[in-house]
């Protein structure tokens, strides 16, 4: 892959995933909650699903997805579910602990924490049509297509996790004075994830 195409990449997928959106909803109030180091574990959780997305558009699924409406519709589905399942969670969540120093603190394993990293972004359907329909703007068919590819995806990764553990800590250091409010900030986070939950539903393949 040829050093500008690369930068012309970069600056692309710059610009797509420094747009908030579910996951990176998600890191920050994780990273409120939590702490922006276990966050770590969230936007862990959010790149490997997004890795095994680009991964089977690597290896054509991404061509059958996008031209099969049954498909779509069970990945569709299940974003749906598990946008507004984890919404309805955030909303009922409740501060659990709280520290000498005042800070506000939930016990949660990091497992958990990328479970619902992965989650979050494995329902996106939307993501393996985009991933479809994106790389081919940059891969040059007279090079291997797998080196390309072994270039493009990790760097796209890399990205996202960047992005997601920027807000994370943008909002751990800025928003903190609200530490004693997190009830209110959950409220907000999980119904916006019940918004994103509506409008995905609502969504159309070609849309």
């Amino acid at each position: 892959m040829d050093l500008h195409i690369w930068l012309t990449y970069v600056l692309a997928c710059a610009i797509l995933t420094m747009t908030p959106g579910p996951s990176i909803l998600l890191g920050v109030v994780h990273s409120l909650n939590y702490g922006t180091k276990n966050t770590i574990f969230t936007a862990l959780g959010d790149i490997s699903a997004n890795f095994i997305q680009m991964l089977l558009v690597a290896i054509g699924l991404g061509a059958i997805i996008s031209t099969s409406e049954l498909a779509f519709q069970v990945i569709k589905w299940f974003g749906v579910i598990t946008l507004l399942y984890m919404g309805i969670k955030m909303i009922k969540s409740k501060p659990k602990k709280i520290e000498n120093d005042g800070r506000i603190i939930v016990n949660v394993s990091r497992k958990k924490l990328y479970i619902k990293g992965f989650l979050v972004a494995a329902g996106n359907p939307k993501a393996i049509v985009f991933f479809t329909a994106f790389f081919p703007q940059f891969i040059d068919l007279n090079q291997s297509l797998f080196l390309q590819m072994s270039i493009m995806c990790p760097t796209m990764a890399l990205m996202d996790f960047f992005f997601v553990m920027f807000y994370a800590f943008s909002a751990n250091k800025f928003l903190n004075k609200f530490e004693k409010n997190i009830a209110n900030i959950n409220k907000m986070g999980g119904g916006a994830l019940i918004g994103a939950s509506g409008f995905l539903a609502l969504s159309s393949k070609n849309s």
